[in-house]
């Protein structure tokens, strides 16, 4: 391990003690069987590392930790292989050829935003399916915090979807343009 060469590193907007990266270094080295995220688990629990709701900061602090690394500060256990959730994967079901629609847009109308609960839900198949046939880069998976809606017309169905998530901690080209610093 290459020792911290300032009092204090910030990361994701943590800072990082010489003594805790110490601490960190030698958690990873007395314990390899831990885990990445039973790691993060711990450092957050160290730094009391919080959400406003109180939950761990788990997902800032991997990213911290994978930044520290790439650093030279620690050096992190081998990532292990992801088993995924015991979800089953999403596959569309085949249907035939769909009919391209073509008219005003007032005839579409009304239009409702149906916003999509939960992964098992009709909705959220429906998204899933549209986006599996319509969009360049299919169904997902979307990342970090996100909500997804279905576009409803009364007179044709389901004629779009949308979805947002949250915006990257870092982004070069959109902090230059804006004149963000570290």
């Amino acid at each position: 391990m290459r020792f911290c060469r300032l009092s204090e590193v910030r990361v994701c907007g943590q800072e990082f003690s010489k003594e805790t990266i110490g601490r960190i270094q030698s958690t990873i080295d007395s314990e390899p069987e831990l885990s990445r995220s039973g790691l993060s688990r711990r450092v957050c629990e160290l730094l009391d590392w919080r959400t406003p709701k109180g939950k761990l900061k788990q997902m800032s602090c991997r990213v911290a930790l994978l930044g520290l690394e790439r650093e030279g500060e620690i050096k992190l256990p081998a990532a292990k292989e992801f088993a995924g959730r015991n979800k089953r994967r999403y596959e569309a079901p085949t249907r035939g050829p769909e009919k391209p629609w073509s008219g005003k847009l007032e005839k579409l109308q009304p239009i409702e935003l149906i916003q999509v609960g939960s992964a098992d839900s009709r909705a959220s198949r429906e998204w899933n399916e549209m986006m599996s046939r319509h969009h360049y880069l299919g169904a997902g998976p979307l990342c970090g915090a996100q909500i997804r809606y279905l576009v409803y017309s009364a007179s044709y169905g389901y004629v779009g979807g949308l979805a947002f998530s949250s915006a990257a901690w870092r982004l070069e080209a959109r902090d230059n343009w804006i004149g963000w610093s570290e």
